[in-house]
């Protein structure tokens, strides 16, 4: 009989690849499947995967027909389900036939998340005076779908402290799950003490969300006031060529209205880089003392920005910090690690 493998399932910023990449550097067996190689909006960052469910140039009538053949397979074939951000049918539909066959097969799941797939529209303005979208009342109907489809076969999840709150409700218990990154990939440059023009860079994946508009504008208006510096906005990139532009860098925007940091905040750390991004007031301490990102928010990322393109020393400091950081919290291994505990609290992986 074929040795069972644990299933790392989506594409979220690459992520699932590394997870099951570091699980078997650890001689775990983990594989990551996707439904199709397809990317975010105008994107090709070439994310790395293990396999594809189907092609994306697949018939319709093709891409249907492998869904309960994948489904069936994963149900003789895994030991441990972990979706990332995805199912392989539609994840308001997985109490439908997906979950209860797995659930029935014995093989138990697990969720984390990216975002957008699972964060309440209303909660997050609440919460976030800076968030990116209007009430939508639809779309927050379609999310508590998912919950309420999720929670009826797969009782745990693993995801970020922000994420926790909208996930608590509806799961058994909520496990803290951060973000891998794989630091042989990511050439960590400390900014240099002697450099007079600082290079600030912004990648993009989504600009609206991102608050690029925002930090364009603190961009000019800083140069207006006679402070010298280099900006970079890039878009277009694969995964690797990010990882190359952040190394050149010495700071980098992430983005200004999440209340959250993601991955990316987490490579450009990684490259030893001082990091602005928006964590909310209420869930700073929820992270670990030592998280080292420059908060800023729309309201006051000209004012960070300034302090960090006026002072070589404090860039230099808060990218050392920085890399220890991940090192620490984020390095894949570490992750899968974590991983592995949380497995086997909820199977006999």
């Amino acid at each position: 009989m074929q040795d069972k493998y644990i299933l790392q399932y989506g594409s979220l910023a690459g992520w699932p690849y590394k997870v099951a990449d570091a699980l078997r550097k650890k001689g775990v067996d983990s594989k990551n499947y996707i439904f199709y190689d397809k990317d975010v909006a105008d994107l090709s960052r070439q994310l790395p995967y293990d396999a594809a469910v189907c092609q994306s140039t697949d018939s319709f009538y093709k891409k249907a027909l492998a869904i309960p053949k994948f489904i069936d397979q994963i149900s003789k074939e895994c030991s441990l389900i972990h979706y990332h951000s995805s199912n392989v049918f539609f994840r308001e539909l997985h109490w439908l036939y997906e979950g209860p066959k797995l659930k029935k097969a014995g093989v138990p799941m697990l969720l984390s998340f990216g975002g957008g797939d699972a964060r309440i529209v209303k909660r997050a303005n609440e919460l976030n005076p800076y968030f990116y979208k209007d009430n939508n009342s639809i779309k927050d109907f379609i999310i508590k779908m998912r919950y309420n489809s999720w929670k009826k076969n797969i009782p745990y999840c693993a995801t970020d402290p922000e994420m926790a709150e909208y996930a608590a409700p509806y799961f058994d218990e909520v496990f803290t799950f951060r973000q891998p990154v794989n630091l042989e990939q990511i050439e960590c440059n400390y900014p240099k003490l002697d450099v007079e023009i600082p290079i600030i860079l912004h990648i993009p994946t989504e600009p609206w969300v991102k608050g690029t508009e925002n930090i364009e504008k603190a961009v000019e208006n800083l140069k207006a006031e006679g402070l010298k510096f280099e900006f970079r906005k890039l878009r277009q990139l694969t995964q690797l060529q990010v990882y190359d532009e952040m190394s050149k860098c010495d700071v980098y925007v992430d983005e200004l209205r999440c209340g959250s940091h993601g991955v990316t905040a987490v490579e450009s750390m990684a490259a030893g880089k001082p990091t602005i991004t928006y964590i909310r007031d209420d869930l700073v301490d929820k992270y670990p003392l030592d998280l080292p990102l420059v908060n800023a928010n729309i309201d006051t990322i000209q004012t960070v920005l300034a302090e960090l393109i006026d002072s070589a020393k404090l860039r230099n400091e808060i990218g050392i910090k920085s890399r220890l950081y991940v090192e620490k919290y984020h390095d894949s291994e570490i992750v899968a690690q974590d991983l592995l505990e949380i497995y086997s609290k909820i199977s006999n992986v």
